[in-house]
């Protein structure tokens, strides 16, 4: 066999408001414990679903005026 040099370049996951929606009503109903109704499930679904919905369309700007200087400021601080 010959040796072969293969250079591939990992491509970043891509994740959608679906996605992240899932995510944040797992880590929600994590935190709230095992009595989790299917209704609770669903609203808290729904909830985040919308919320990234809106959030995916706004300015990086307009993001920042929702977040008060304290937050900001701790942000900064930690390079992110």
């Amino acid at each position: 066999m010959s040796d072969i040099n293969v250079q591939t370049t990992p491509t970043p996951i891509q994740r959608n408001a679906f996605d992240v929606a899932i995510e944040l009503t797992e880590l929600h109903r994590s935190k709230k414990g095992m009595n989790f109704k299917a209704e609770d499930i669903e609203e808290t679904f729904a909830k985040y679903y919308a919320l990234v919905r809106v959030l995916e369309s706004s300015s990086y700007d307009r993001l920042q005026e929702l977040v008060s200087e304290d937050i900001l400021s701790k942000l900064m601080a930690n390079n992110y």
